[in-house]
C-alpha cells in the first residue's frame, strides 16, 4: 500500500511538470504572437513598399507633353532721333587762359546751337582737364582741356541744320550723329516685331503638329525680347573741316534704316 501510494505521488509529481512544461511553452508562444509587434512589422513592411512604389509620382498625362519653337523678325524703319557728339580741345601753359577759351568756346557753340533751333534741354557740355604729366615734360609742361557737347535732335531736317553749323565750329570729335530710334518710335517697332515673331512661332508649331501627327493645345508659357538695333555711328576724329569762301562745305545727314529684330520663345502643351 505504502508502495502504491508512493507510485500514485510520484505519478502526480510527473503530471504537473508535464502542465507546467505546456503552461511555459503557450506563454512563450503568446509572447512570440503578440499582435502589437506584429501590426509594427506589417506597418514598417507597407511603408518601405509604399516609399519603392512612389505613388506620389504620378504618370505623365497627355496635358504634360509640350513642345517649344521660336519666332523671330526684324523690322526696318528710318530712325527719328539724332545724337551729335561734337568735341574740342585746348593746349596751354597757363592753366587759367586754358579754361578760358574752353568756357569762350562753350558759350559759343551752345549759343550757335540753340540758334538754329536745337531746345536748351537738349544740350549737354562736359569739360576734362589734365596736364602732360606722363612725359614729364618740364619743358612745356602744358595743360590740355577737353569740351565735350552732347546735342540731340528729333528730325532729319534739323539734324542737316546742327551738322552744317558744327562743321563751321572746327571739332576735333565727332560731327556725323548717332542716328537711333526714340523711345516711343522703338516701342512702336517692338510692337510691330513681337507681333511678327508670335506668329512665326504659331506658324511653326503648326507645321510640327502635321508633320509629326499631334495638335497644339493652349500655350504653357512665353518668353520675348527684342534683340537690339543697329544703326549709323558718329565719325570720329574728323578733324577740321574745309573752308571755301568763308563757308564750310556740307556733308549731307544719310541715316538709311536701322534694324531692331524681336525674338519670342513659345511652350505649347500637345495632344
Amino acid at each position: 500500500m505504502l508502495i502504491s501510494h508512493k507510485g500514485n505521488e510520484m505519478e502526480q509529481t510527473d503530471t504537473n511538470q508535464v502542465n507546467e512544461v505546456k503552461t511555459s511553452n503557450s506563454k512563450e508562444l503568446k509572447l512570440r504572437v503578440n499582435p502589437w509587434w506584429l501590426s509594427m512589422v506589417l506597418a514598417l513592411g507597407l511603408l518601405v513598399v509604399v516609399v519603392l512604389w512612389r505613388p506620389w509620382d504620378a504618370a505623365p498625362s497627355a496635358t504634360d507633353r509640350t513642345i517649344s519653337v521660336s519666332g523671330s523678325s526684324t523690322v526696318k524703319a528710318e530712325p527719328d532721333e539724332y545724337v551729335f557728339y561734337p568735341s574740342y580741345d585746348f593746349q596751354n601753359t597757363d592753366k587759367a587762359t586754358g579754361l578760358k577759351d574752353l568756357t569762350a568756346k562753350s558759350d559759343e557753340v551752345v549759343a550757335g546751337l540753340e540758334k538754329v533751333g536745337v531746345a536748351d534741354k537738349d544740350l549737354k557740355t562736359n569739360a576734362s582737364g589734365y596736364r602732360d604729366y606722363y612725359f614729364y615734360n618740364e619743358e612745356t609742361k602744358m595743360h590740355t582741356y577737353t569740351l565735350s557737347v552732347t546735342a540731340t535732335v528729333r528730325s532729319r531736317d534739323m539734324a542737316q541744320k546742327v551738322q552744317d553749323y558744327l562743321l563751321t565750329t572746327d571739332p576735333s570729335g565727332a560731327v556725323t550723329p548717332q542716328a537711333t530710334f526714340s523711345t516711343a518710335k522703338q516701342k512702336e517697332l517692338e510692337a510691330k516685331g513681337r507681333d511678327a515673331a508670335t506668329k512665326e512661332a504659331r506658324s511653326k508649331a503648326e507645321q510640327q503638329a502635321k508633320n509629326l501627327g499631334f495638335k497644339v493645345g493652349k500655350v504653357k508659357n512665353v518668353s520675348d525680347s527684342g534683340s537690339g538695333y543697329g544703326g549709323v555711328q558718329p565719325m570720329l576724329a574728323m578733324g577740321s573741316a574745309e573752308v571755301t569762301d568763308g563757308a564750310a562745305k556740307t556733308l549731307a545727314v544719310q541715316p538709311g534704316e536701322n534694324e531692331l529684330s524681336y525674338t519670342v520663345q513659345v511652350t505649347y502643351f500637345i495632344r
